[in-house]
């Protein structure tokens, strides 16, 4: 196969996944973190392998994207949001793999951060199914606080599809095709909260 025509080929699968994705969805997924930030309540992330830096991304998006581009010198008088990522503390997060395994590790975590009203953001290729036992047990954490749970997947949206409050699914049987979205979406999602953050005028609600 020439360059050319595998190129053509994955440009294309990409294109059918811009076509199918659930535009619903991403709002939902949008009015959920809005209302952590207008409710000033903690944002939590994570993930697994590829999708732990895409958690890691997204979080410091949210600290400072949102009200802060590359572009603004000054910092902006809107604050970002309350957010964490749980794979960004290796000390913390080997420790809990290390006494209480892998299936338990965001959980541990969670039972220290996670408040009532607080939101949780997931990231898995295959939804929480199979090999992410630990994304299963961190939204049965979050629904025991009465938190809010969100995700971006793929394939069929797994526990995820079953569990979040919102799941946006990319329809793709392609880890390359859904780890590469999840990109798109993440700064899509960024780019909207920082336009509505940015209209956003009762100050008062935020102090």
């Amino acid at each position: 196969m020439e360059h050319k025509e595998f190129i053509d080929s994955y440009m294309k699968e990409t294109g059918e996944i811009i076509k199918d994705i659930d535009r619903p969805e991403i709002g939902r997924f949008i009015d959920i973190l809005f209302e952590a930030w207008k409710s000033n309540k903690k944002v939590i992330a994570m993930g697994n392998g590829g999708s732990a830096s895409t958690a890691s991304h997204f979080v410091g998006d949210l600290l400072k994207t949102v009200v802060n581009d590359s572009s603004m010198k000054e910092i902006s008088s809107n604050k970002g949001f309350k957010a964490l990522c749980l794979n960004d503390n290796q000390s913390a997060l080997t420790a809990w793999v290390n006494d209480s395994g892998w299936d338990k590790v965001y959980r541990g975590l969670l039972n220290t951060l996670l408040d009532e009203g607080d939101v949780i953001i997931l990231i898995s290729v295959h939804g929480g199914s199979g090999w992410s036992g630990n994304i299963v047990h961190a939204m049965q954490l979050a629904k025991e606080r009465n938190a809010k749970i969100i995700g971006l997947a793929g394939f069929d949206g797994g526990k995820m599809k079953e569990m979040c409050n919102s799941c946006i699914v990319v329809p793709k049987k392609s880890t390359f095709h859904i780890e590469g979205f999840h990109g798109v979406l993440q700064h899509l999602i960024v780019s909207r909260l920082k336009k509505i953050i940015g209209e956003y005028t009762p100050q008062e609600e935020r102090k």
